[in-house]
Formats: C-alpha cells, structure tokens, sequence
C-alpha cells in the first residue's frame, strides 16, 4: 500500500532489519517531546531515533532503512519498485511518477504474508518521555501554584 505522508499527516521510517514501517501521526501528543523534525511529512529526522522503541523483530526504526521483501527479506530498490508503482497508480495515467526513493512524501507499507489482509506497520513506537505534556511535569506545576498554599 502506497500512502501519502502529507495527506495523512504523519513522518515514517523503517526497520533495519525486516522493513516494517512505523508511522508516526502528528496528532500524537507525545511527539512534542521529541527534537523537531527536520522534514515533517517525510522520513523521520536522525534526532529521532534513541526515542524510539525497537521492533518486534528487534530490528530498530532508522531513517536510512528500506522496505523489505517479504520473502527473501532483501531491500527493495525504490528505482526499479517505480516501474510497478506507477504502472498500477491511477495518477500516473495524468502525470504523477514515482518519487524514486524511500525518503519522500510516499511510503510504502506491506502486507504481513503470515497475516493476510494485515499491513507491517507499527504505529507510533516512541518511547514515553517526561515532560511538559506529562503527570510528573503537571503534579509540579500544581505544588508550585497550589491555591491552598
């Protein structure tokens, strides 16, 4: 499945190891605890990686990963994906084409072959950290300026 980060307004990347996409939604509100992104709706910024959660495979969620096949796990050219993409996207038939790269506005995100109709993506593995969207950042705030005191 093809997806369109702008439009869905999210960031992504992929595991080092078996390829699966992690998007990360920008009506997440953990995200403001994160550095800025360089380039929202795009791959993610390197700065976000440490934040991150591993994959299920133990693979870790890198800005320069690819998407893999799923049966011989090899990285999938984004140049020669092209070809079939814009063969069987309607919008090339009025100009569209593909971007040519794994780091752009569309993402690529395949079906799991030991669940079918399921997709292997991760939504929003980002580890919680404190801060001023967090319990521990308000309960200090409310010590501080407590009415009572």
């Amino acid at each position: 499945m093809l997806l369109h980060a702008g439009f869905g307004d999210f960031s992504y990347a992929y595991c080092d190891c078996c390829g699966t996409a992690a998007v990360f939604s920008f009506t997440n509100k953990d995200l403001a605890n994160l550095p800025p992104n360089a380039s929202s709706d795009q791959v993610i910024s390197t700065d976000w990686e440490p934040f991150l959660r591993p994959c299920p495979c133990s693979g870790h969620f890198r800005r320069g990963a690819s998407p893999r096949c799923v049966s011989c796990n090899s990285v999938l050219s984004a140049e020669y994906a092209g070809g079939h993409i814009e063969q069987n996207f309607r919008g090339a038939a009025r100009g569209w084409h593909w971007q040519q790269d794994w780091t752009g506005t569309y993402c690529l995100v395949i079906e799991d072959p030991a669940s079918p109709g399921t997709l292997r993506q991760i939504p929003d593995p980002i580890v919680k950290l404190p801060g001023p969207n967090t319990g521990t950042f308000k309960r200090f705030l409310t010590h501080i300026f407590s009415p009572s005191r």
